[in-house]
């Protein structure tokens, strides 16, 4: 393995842990023949493949020992660096699999909010009181 394509193997790990990773700094392994063009283009290319999507939330979730064993098995074939990668790409393959079931889902979450912020008003409004002058009190 050259040192290019070393160094973009780790960045394509570094950037799939949230390591952010500007412009100036793959101009600058260019400059340095640490990194070639073509591989600066496709680690600075939206990423839109399952798991491979910039990260920023963190959610602690207690699994089953069967999903762990799932999740290590994923990480020994290579398919995953870690554990957290892992659960992730689980996750996003449970959502693109049943992507019919949650569009519907969030049609009837928003179908609900409006009825709550209904319910919201109208109790709201049931409760007005009449101005009294500052002198009086209840």
């Amino acid at each position: 393995m050259d040192i290019q394509q070393a160094t973009e193997e780790k960045l394509e790990r570094a950037m799939q842990m949230g390591v952010p990773m500007g412009a100036a700094i793959l101009e600058d392994l260019i400059q340095k023949k640490l990194l070639t063009e073509e591989a600066a283009q496709r680690l600075s290319a939206p990423k839109n493949v399952l798991n491979k999507e910039a990260k920023e939330k963190v959610v602690p979730v207690r699994i089953t020992d069967d999903v762990m064993n799932i999740m290590d098995a994923l990480i020994t074939s290579g398919h995953s660096n870690s554990r957290s990668e892992a659960a992730s790409y689980l996750i996003m393959l449970g959502v693109h699999n049943h992507y019919s079931l949650l569009n519907q889902l969030s049609k009837e979450v928003v179908v609900l909010e409006e009825q709550q912020k209904k319910i919201k008003n109208l109790i709201e409004n049931s409760f007005i009181l009449p101005e009294l002058p500052p002198h009086e009190s209840i």
